[in-house]
């Protein structure tokens, strides 16, 4: 089987390379177009920001930077057979640059915020909602997005609640890494100091809208706060979840345990598990790459590894179930969910007309 031609938006920030990371390899996606503003740059020639090595692929590999705000940006990259786009892109280009792709034909699967809200783009997590993701229109393209960062291991846990019991209140606290931001505060001490321990401004509306939208929750209280803390990777989230009904704990760690494992499409980038439930509270260095499948840890090779929620859940009194999760950032909550939601349109054939 041919692979399917694909390019990335955005060139030199985290998830960019995360992207570029995970398609180095791939075994349906050829990375064969970045764009970006060093134009006419090598892509072997950017900095690399990623603590592990860049892939050979992209050392050795021929492609020059395109412009990002080239207004021919679409038939360039038609010229180059692409069908699919990655876009990393921040939202105020997105809502612009997306589009135009979208309307040249071209099917874009972003991680922007742009438009996560839109009635029709599809908002989904692979093995939450993929029911959302709906074969376009004859000649029309797909658009599609991935979550915030920070929603998946809320939504994960929260998924499996929501499938048995009646939902009346929920309670967040996230503590959110560095990376979360991009590159400029892992390699800005001043910025860093800044950011710290310090509300990051609407994350929260974010959680909660993206979760009523992909949940269908209605009519529940919400209390969330967002912080950033002085880690380089993954998101942590204590959480409790309010309950009309009074279930146990034994219950609860049942489900969490089997989560809907047994219904997951076989995917490159799908986990054996989507979470993974341990008895002591998770980690970022032990718990973060949960999901590999080969040691030591190789993002470009193993698609599975960082892409498993850790959840632990804590009590289970009265209604209320408490739990703490962690899931990797940049992987599962960024990249690395926005290309599995490409294999899944892949795996359904969406991308034939």
């Amino acid at each position: 089987m041919s692979k399917v031609r694909a390019a990335i938006l955005g060139a030199s920030g985290l998830v960019s390379q995360r992207m570029q990371q995970r398609l180095s390899m791939h075994p349906w996606f050829e990375l064969v177009a970045v764009a970006g503003r060093a134009v006419d740059t090598k892509l072997s020639a950017l900095d690399w920001y990623l603590d592990e090595p860049r892939p050979q692929f992209i050392n050795e590999c021929d492609i020059n930077i395109l412009d990002i705000h080239d207004e021919h940006l679409s038939t360039k990259l038609l010229q180059k057979n692409v069908q699919v786009v990655f876009s990393a892109l921040p939202s105020q280009p997105a809502i612009e640059i997306e589009a135009d792709l979208v309307n040249a034909g071209l099917h874009v699967f972003s991680n922007a915020s742009a438009y996560r809200m839109h009635p029709d783009v599809a908002l989904v997590v692979a093995d939450v909602n993929p029911d959302a993701l709906i074969r376009p229109k004859d000649g029309h393209a797909l658009h599609a997005c991935a979550t915030n960062c920070t929603l998946i291991p809320i939504l994960h846990p929260l998924t499996v609640l929501k499938r048995h019991y009646t939902i009346t209140k929920v309670v967040v606290r996230s503590e959110q890494a560095l990376s979360g931001a991009g590159w400029t505060l892992l390699h800005d001490s001043e910025k860093k100091t800044e950011a710290i321990n310090k509300e990051i401004p609407g994350e929260a509306v974010k959680i909660i809208e993206e979760i009523e939208r992909i949940l269908h929750l209605d009519d529940i209280d919400w209390d969330v706060q967002c912080k950033r803390v002085d880690e380089r990777d993954g998101h942590i989230v204590h959480v409790e979840v309010q309950l009309m009904e009074e279930p146990t704990m034994q219950s609860v760690e049942s489900m969490f345990e089997t989560m809907n494992d047994d219904e997951l499409n076989p995917l490159p980038s799908q986990p054996e598990f989507s979470m993974t439930m341990i008895r002591s509270e998770p980690t970022r260095q032990e718990d973060l790459w949960n999901g590999q499948t080969i040691e030591p840890v190789q993002p470009s090779i193993d698609l599975k590894a960082g892409m498993t929620t850790t959840v632990q859940c804590k009590s289970v009194d009265k209604g209320v179930v408490s739990f703490t999760a962690l899931s990797h950032n940049t992987i599962r909550g960024a990249a690395g969910g926005v290309i599995l939601l490409a294999e899944l349109a892949h795996f359904n054939n969406f991308f034939k007309q």
